[in-house]
């Protein structure tokens, strides 16, 4: 807990036209065991057209017995591609590395994202797919959830 409090106190995030936005939150992983996966992001705007670089961060459960967890840590660019009624639709992607115990591999992920804004806080719905080579041989996996955080 203490990690993901230094991460969000230190972390500067984005979406909604904030400069800055940090986000966490859980998503539906129907390929993990359980099937609930957790997600950290952090994002800034880089350029005025919608252009952030963020950070993610996934935890992705592999098995309960014994607990084994995939952790996938990317960055990468998230482009704002249009706005429907004040909720702007990004496309986020990124690269990194990915681990389970002592395997370490590579990951990447892609999908859609959207922005609400409410505030000074942000809700961002997503869903996404991800690919890492130590994901056991599960090949590609889906994960939607929703992300909460703040922008400044």
């Amino acid at each position: 807990m203490r990690l993901v409090a230094s991460f969000l106190i230190t972390a500067g995030l984005m979406f909604g036209q904030a400069s800055n936005i940090a986000a966490v939150g859980v998503s539906y992983n129907p390929g993990g065991s359980p099937k609930v996966a957790g997600t950290g992001l952090w994002a800034r705007l880089v350029a005025g057209n919608g252009t952030y670089a963020f950070t993610v961060v996934d935890a992705l459960p592999a098995s309960v017995q014994p607990f084994v967890v995939t952790t996938n840590i990317g960055a990468g660019i998230a482009q704002k591609v249009f706005t429907i009624k004040g909720v702007d639709i990004l496309v986020p992607t990124s690269a990194g590395v990915s681990w389970t115990g002592t395997n370490l591999g590579w990951a990447w992920n892609s999908g859609g994202m959207a922005a609400f804004k409410v505030g000074e806080f942000r809700i961002l719905p997503n869903v996404r797919f991800l690919k890492s080579s130590v994901g056991n041989g599960a090949g590609y996996q889906v994960v939607a959830g929703c992300l909460f955080g703040w922008g400044w």
